[in-house]
């Protein structure tokens, strides 16, 4: 059961970062419209946002046209903010600023190629958020097989950084534990933090795991919270969807 009593107090504001070229994804244009059980994988996000946020924004890309024909009319308010050049995902969350900026709310973002997330998962990361007082929560998950996600680097147990699996080397690839893809800050205090950021990595670009580091240097709190490893999928390539079925069997009859 969701724990949406403890959270109503607050302005919750859902962000959904769908700005990317998918140029991996040899199906369609954006992946997240792909269909999952019925539905576009974007709107298994939404969905499972609806019930803890007043509003949605999705950041999307400047061809963005049939994203908002297939959202029309969606239950829950939506707003668009442009990322008009792709990069990377600490510039994704930025592009909200102007909408945002000025608001005094908590953030609960996530990616929009995310099918298996849960309400329930939602919130209980905006409630451990909010009980911890932390400044920024973010989900881990600890997944048999790490691929492409980006590991959770820890000392004496406690948080320290996140690589990316294209920067790491072999001694940190046998990580298991990740980054899931999801967060919850608030406006008061990330927008300073994602300018900070740069682009010196493997990439060229600028990513949204590396503003950790930020709060942390600045003795902010920070907190993580593990989620079931399932919830972490990310649809990528069109073999992911394919063998969607071939994830959710490494976890199930698991208690996570």
């Amino acid at each position: 059961m969701c724990k949406i009593a403890s959270v109503k107090e607050h302005s919750v504001i859902g962000i959904v970062l769908a700005g990317g070229r998918s140029s991996r994804y040899h199906r369609l244009k954006h992946k997240f419209l792909d269909i999952y059980r019925g539905e576009e994988i974007i709107k298994h996000v939404l969905r499972a946002m609806k019930p803890l946020v007043e509003e949605i924004v999705i950041v999307v890309g400047p061809e963005h046209e049939e994203v908002r024909e297939v959202l029309e009319g969606f239950e829950v308010p939506i707003n668009f903010a442009i990322q008009e050049s792709p990069l990377g995902t600490g510039h994704a969350l930025l592009s909200t600023a102007p909408l945002l900026e000025k608001r005094n709310a908590i953030l609960l973002m996530s990616f929009a190629d995310k099918p298996l997330i849960t309400s329930s998962t939602f919130s209980v990361l905006l409630t451990e958020h909010i009980q911890s007082k932390a400044e920024i929560t973010f989900a881990v998950a600890s997944l048999p097989d790490p691929g492409s996600k980006g590991r959770i680097i820890r000392k004496e147990g406690k948080f320290i950084d996140i690589v990316e699996a294209k920067d790491a080397g072999e001694d940190i690839k046998h990580i298991k534990e990740v980054h899931a893809g999801y967060l919850c800050c608030y406006t008061r205090s990330i927008y300073e933090r994602l300018r900070r950021l740069d682009n010196n990595n493997a990439a060229g670009e600028y990513y949204l795991t590396k503003v950790y580091r930020e709060f942390i240097n600045d003795g902010l709190p920070l907190h993580t919270v593990e989620i079931p490893g399932r919830e972490s999928y990310d649809i990528n390539a069109v073999h992911q969807l394919d063998n969607i079925q071939e994830w959710e069997s490494l976890f199930a009859g698991k208690k996570e």
